[in-house]
């Protein structure tokens, strides 16, 4: 049965550097999901972000780089970050009574809740998901 998957950032650059903590069982997992019948999914800002840190990291000339992203976001679908999921994040945060503290975290669940994610990977220990099962590589 098909579903819905929702990476977080930190997934999204183990992907691109295997040298990473999880960037083995990131990989592998990835790997177990293409071969599937799972819908994949990132946000706009987790390719900026990937973009910024592996830009920086130096690993890559930046022709590689681009190709290497190229690449690798083709493997998803790539979810608008737009006004309305910007608001929605900063309205989680601002309520006291849920544990959106972290406004990335929160935008990468509203994120998922927009393409009705089943499951967010992520190695974030402290991602909440709210009412989406977190599932994290190493488990």
């Amino acid at each position: 049965m098909a579903s819905n998957i929702y990476f977080d950032t930190n997934i999204f650059i183990d992907l691109l550097d295997s040298t990473r903590p999880f960037g083995k069982e990131s990989m592998q997992y990835t790997r177990y999901l293409i071969g599937d019948t799972h819908s994949l999914y990132i946000n706009s800002d987790t390719v900026t972000n990937a973009f910024y840190v592996m830009r920086k990291s130096k690993a890559y000339t930046p022709k590689e780089l681009l190709a290497l992203f190229k690449i690798t976001v083709s493997l998803f679908t790539v979810v608008a970050v737009e006004d309305k999921e910007v608001l929605l994040t900063l309205d989680l945060c601002e309520d006291n009574t849920n544990s959106c503290k972290d406004y990335e975290d929160t935008l990468q669940y509203v994120c998922a809740k927009k393409v009705n994610a089943d499951l967010i990977v992520t190695n974030d220990k402290g991602f909440v998901g709210l009412d989406i099962t977190v599932k994290r590589t190493k488990e």
